[in-house]
């Protein structure tokens, strides 16, 4: 992958973990379920905007060889 897109995924991921860290305070603090539930789908969200980048990635990657391809084929089937 390229550096920035390195960069930007991390910068998400760090996000991700402010997200959950509210979630469980969230918790400690007993707020209401549908607040809960708000905030971890937000967060799912996006794990699955990760998960996009990097299977574009190796996409990208893939058109290179076909070994690659098999590799993002198990990849895709292991995502979905």
């Amino acid at each position: 992958m390229k550096e920035d897109e390195v960069k930007s995924m991390q910068q998400m991921l760090r996000r991700i973990q402010g997200q959950v860290g509210g979630i469980e305070r969230m918790l400690d603090e007993g707020r209401g379920n549908e607040d809960v539930l708000t905030q971890l789908s937000a967060a799912m969200s996006s794990l699955k905007t990760v998960a996009r980048k990097i299977l574009a990635a190796e996409a990208t990657r893939c058109s290179e060889s076909s070994k690659a391809s098999e590799r993002y084929a198990t990849l895709l089937k292991r995502f979905f």
